[in-house]
């Protein structure tokens, strides 16, 4: 199919994220001999200062690491944990957690410890150099691009309640314009700290700064909240689709989501069809609602409660429910509505390895909260848990809330054959299941599968109710068959962000002895090689 952009071919490495600074920082990493956790951490870092609405170090983060070496695939849980004194009895007389303010600021930031983790068992270049573009980047200022004018804008009132993010994010009151140049002095400084110092910094000294200000605010969160977090490693789970091996992040991750929709669809020949037909899209619908349905019942964190995960992903689950749910697309599944901004980031290296890594403030610009003194703007994660006793995610001091973020990646014959993932909330799992059914099913290469029109069955914040929508450059043929067949789909023009701006990379093997790379037209990532 025509894109928007060529697929990027290289031999020696490649990277692909949300921002084109970000790439090019990582990309530089690469070329100096870094590893694709190296060139992670600095991605991450670069765009924690360039994408401040998505992603920021006061936020959680997920990977996926494939280390060539030892052949060896791990998960990392860099998910943060809801304050030691905060319970249901804080929010006494609430329907729901606040989206915005401090008190929506209730869980410690995971992201910075899962740097480190994964800078100790895979890094081998110093934090200060991994740093240094976010640095100078935080330093000097960026050119605030019409997305990030557009969201600022949005969150304007939430950000006039808050003195600390208005002095950064608001010039003289109003949203930054797109060329105009957004600078933020005490996120460099912090950035320098936790290069000269270690990431354990930033839970030690930092936290000080954040949990004082937070307080005056009327925040929840403690010092010794911060002090008691560790990211953790984790073991991924998967499952077998057309011959490969899917594998993503476990609970509190919504990897499970991802994986449950491969499974229903194993059970229907994609390859027949067009990727474009009515067929393809009712079978994705129905999977997405399918696979909903069972996350919604069971998906929290794992160690406040049993989690069937050997059922959920067995094949039999889905073979003995599919019938059921093709004959009846009018069934419905309601989600809860939550935050769709989030950055994934791809890399592989020249050695081998291969990173997946999702981070995110959970909303744009998370809580709406940043500390003046450190400049760090704290996520809002927590605004996700439930009030209800009886609801899995329910709110529970040291749990870690059920995550949208998600972090994918396929294996051909035991070796890494993609790493792929999408910013998007509820969109994450369906991005990502049509990102891998193009390439593994219809035979298109990243870039053409990342631009192929998509589907979005649910509702992000802001929407009152679940919708169908399926981005215009699918056929006008394709959306009369589904409407007929039930589906209320409304067309979304192409390309539209809210279906995710996803980036994906192909490694080499028998299928081609180059780096394949792909970012999203959707956003402003690139995917650049060497």
């Amino acid at each position: 199919m025509r894109t928007t952009r060529p697929v990027s071919y290289a031999e020696h490495g490649m990277v692909a994220t949300a921002h084109y600074l970000a790439t090019g920082a990582a990309l530089d990493v690469l070329k100096e001999g870094g590893t694709a956790v190296d060139a992670a951490i600095c991605a991450a870092a670069t765009m924690s200062v360039v994408l401040p609405h998505m992603i920021g170090i006061g936020g959680d983060a997920f990977w996926m690491i494939h280390d060539a070496k030892s052949n060896t695939l791990s998960a990392l849980n860099g998910s943060g944990t809801c304050g030691k004194d905060i319970t249901l009895d804080t929010y006494r007389g609430m329907d729901a957690i606040p989206n915005r303010g401090p008190q929506s600021a209730i869980t410690v930031p995971g992201a910075i410890d899962s740097w480190a983790l994964a800078h100790e068992r895979f890094g081998t270049m110093p934090l200060s150099r991994l740093l240094a573009p976010a640095i100078r980047y935080a330093s000097e200022g960026v050119a605030v691009t019409q997305d990030i004018s557009r969201w600022i804008s949005d969150d304007t009132e939430d950000f006039r309640k808050d003195p600390g993010s208005a002095g950064i994010f608001l010039k003289d009151g109003r949203a930054y314009q797109p060329g105009e140049r957004l600078q933020q002095p005490a996120l460099a400084k912090t950035l320098e700290n936790i290069a000269q110092h270690g990431p354990r910094y930033f839970y030690e000294e930092t936290a000080r700064s954040i949990v004082s200000y937070l307080k005056s605010q009327g925040g929840l969160l403690s010092e010794e909240d911060f002090k008691n977090y560790h990211a953790k490693w984790v073991k991924p789970i998967s499952t077998n689709y057309r011959g490969f091996q899917a594998f993503q992040v476990p609970p509190p991750s919504q990897g499970i989501a991802g994986l449950m929709i491969l499974n229903f669809l194993n059970g229907i020949d994609l390859s027949g069809l067009d990727a474009n037909s009515p067929e393809y899209y009712n079978a994705m619908i129905q999977a997405i609602k399918w696979a909903f349905n069972k996350r919604d019942q069971y998906l929290t964190d794992p160690e406040f409660s049993d989690i069937p995960l050997e059922k959920l992903l067995d094949p039999a689950l889905a073979n003995a429910e599919r019938a059921e749910w093709l004959a009846d697309t009018r069934r419905t599944h309601e989600n809860r509505p939550g935050g769709s901004d989030t950055t994934f980031i791809s890399i592989a290296d020249k050695y081998g390895n291969a990173v997946g890594l999702v981070q995110s403030l959970y909303f744009d610009f998370g809580s709406c909260v940043t500390d003046p003194g450190s400049g760090v703007l704290m996520q809002n994660r927590g605004a996700f848990f439930s009030l209800d006793p009886k609801h899995p995610n329910v709110l529970k001091p040291g749990k870690q809330s059920a995550s949208t973020l998600m972090s994918g990646m396929l294996f051909k014959d035991g070796k890494p054959y993609m790493v792929y993932g999408t910013q998007g909330g509820e969109v994450q799992p369906q991005t990502q299941t049509s990102v891998a059914t193009r390439v593994v099913d219809f035979g298109l290469n990243v870039q053409e599968a990342i631009d192929a029109p998509r589907v979005l069955y649910g509702r992000s914040w802001g929407d009152t109710s679940n919708k169908l929508l399926l981005e215009s450059a699918a056929p006008e043929a394709t959306f009369e068959a589904l409407r007929e067949q039930g589906h209320p789909v409304e067309p979304a023009q192409w390309p539209f962000p809210r279906m995710g701006t996803a980036q994906a990379i192909r490694l080499p093997g028998p299928w081609s002895p180059f780096f394949e790379g792909g970012a999203d037209p959707r956003g402003e990532g690139i995917a650049l090689g060497f």
